[in-house]
């Protein structure tokens, strides 16, 4: 692996004693327990466990989506390392839009947009750019995924490969300080989840992103630069392979 130039012993996002739980009474159950990691500039982590292990539980308070019962997530926001469920919704909404980029499971396309439009608007609302960059950043995303055919086709005309990466397009256009990816390999065959994870770690390596990825696949793992396992509520780092 070639680390990002820029590569630093200082989180830049830090998980602390996260906990999380689902239910009441005897139906009670902890998708997190007294959880605790931190991310780091330049790195792509995998983060990997059984069906119902809280993985997507972790990603999701990590990246400001939702709250723990109790825990601290601290990031860097221009300089500043803030907790960010102290922010007020505003605040954690305009942190969300400058730094972070979330691969859903779902998709999560607008219907009536085309493939063009879904990366166009981020770049527009998010960061404010004109109509000409825009566009020009979203054809070079969506040429880079193999979608040059695909630009104007809405979410109805595209395959469940080509809508995910519609949506890994649409949270790397506009190279966020944080990517959260939940199982982004998931619909693709491998020549194109390949692909995937190459921009996700190029976004860490070239770009100096912490990439968080959620997955089930083993095949991600050469990849990688730090590799996690969750169960029954606890985090523990593994070692990758070395063959």
């Amino acid at each position: 692996m070639i680390p990002w130039a820029g590569s630093t012993t200082t989180p830049n996002l830090r998980g602390v004693n996260l906990v999380r739980t689902y239910g009441d009474g005897t139906a009670r159950r902890a998708a997190l327990r007294d959880v605790s990691v931190d991310l780091f500039p330049g790195q792509i982590v995998l983060l990997m466990g059984p069906s119902g292990s809280g993985k997507s539980t972790l990603l999701a308070i990590l990246s400001g989506l939702l709250e723990p019962d109790t825990g601290q997530v601290l990031a860097d926001d221009d300089g500043t390392l803030r907790d960010v469920w102290a922010m007020t919704d505003q605040e954690r909404e305009a942190y969300r839009r400058r730094h972070t980029g979330f691969i859903f499971q779902g998709y999560n396309l607008f219907p009536a947009l085309t493939a063009r439009q879904q990366l166009e608007i981020v770049l527009k609302w998010g960061e404010g750019a004109d109509s000409a960059d825009a566009r020009r950043r979203a054809d070079e995303m969506l040429d880079r995924l193999g979608l040059e055919k695909n630009k104007n086709k809405k979410p109805a005309q595209l395959s469940g490969g080509e809508k995910q990466r519609v949506a890994i397009g649409r949270a790397l256009v506009k190279n966020p300080s944080f990517m959260f990816a939940d199982e982004p390999t998931s619909a693709l065959d491998w020549e194109n989840g390949q692909k995937v994870i190459e921009l996700l770690r190029d976004a860490a390596h070239q770009r100096g992103a912490s990439v968080l990825c959620v997955s089930h696949d083993h095949r991600i793992l050469p990849f990688v630069d730090v590799y996690y396992h969750l169960e029954d509520g606890h985090l523990e780092r593994r070692p990758l392979p070395t063959d």
